[in-house]
């Protein structure tokens, strides 16, 4: 059992720095492409240079944006695969691996996280309630998945004590064959 808790104020410090460098990297991202469009037409056209320095400065800006997001995405992954292992540990619902549901629930909070405002509530609450959500969905696919195995096999049984083979064909015992059905109609 996880024996590590996460601290509520630097959990949301950690959420909101992600979420203002994924902000600035796409920002970044679509900055260096225009600026790489103009700069290339330019060279192009009139043999002129003078965007380089913007471009230059911009990929700088982006690189750091990029390793400033990769910083905090590993420390956001550490602190949900706490808060998942906790939860997972805590809730133990049959029918679920506990590994798988603490992964999955890493991938969920990745996926909530944009949603995520710090007005609205703590970030502890939200990314709890997300990852209890999710394991319990698991644990209803799990449960009607084995349901569904459990009428499907016996079926299957029912089936085949009621079938036998005659002539490599499948007959059903308890049905009338088309012979004493004719013979009853005439």
């Amino acid at each position: 059992m996880a024996s590590e808790y996460l601290n509520n104020k630097s959990f949301e410090t950690i959420i909101q720095a992600f979420q203002f460098y994924k902000r600035q990297k796409r920002k970044c991202e679509l900055v260096v492409s225009d600026l790489q469009q103009t700069h290339d037409r330019r060279r192009k056209k009139h043999k002129d240079n003078s965007k380089k320095a913007a471009l230059e400065k911009s990929k700088k800006l982006h690189k750091e944006s990029c390793d400033h997001y990769k910083d905090y995405q590993e420390q956001l992954a550490h602190a949900f695969y706490i808060l998942s292992q906790n939860i997972a540990n805590w809730a133990k619902f049959s029918g679920i691996d506990i590994d798988d549901a603490v992964q999955e629930g890493v991938l969920i909070c990745f996926e909530k996280i944009d949603r995520f405002d710090p007005r609205k509530g703590k970030a502890f609450n939200y990314m709890s309630t997300c990852i209890l959500n999710h394991f319990r969905q698991l644990y209803r696919s799990a449960r009607n998945y084995n349901e569904l195995k459990k009428r499907y096999h016996t079926f299957l049984q029912e089936r085949f004590e009621n079938v036998f083979w005659a002539n490599g064909k499948e007959r059903m015992a308890n049905a009338k064959s088309n012979i004493d059905f004719n013979a009853n109609l005439w």
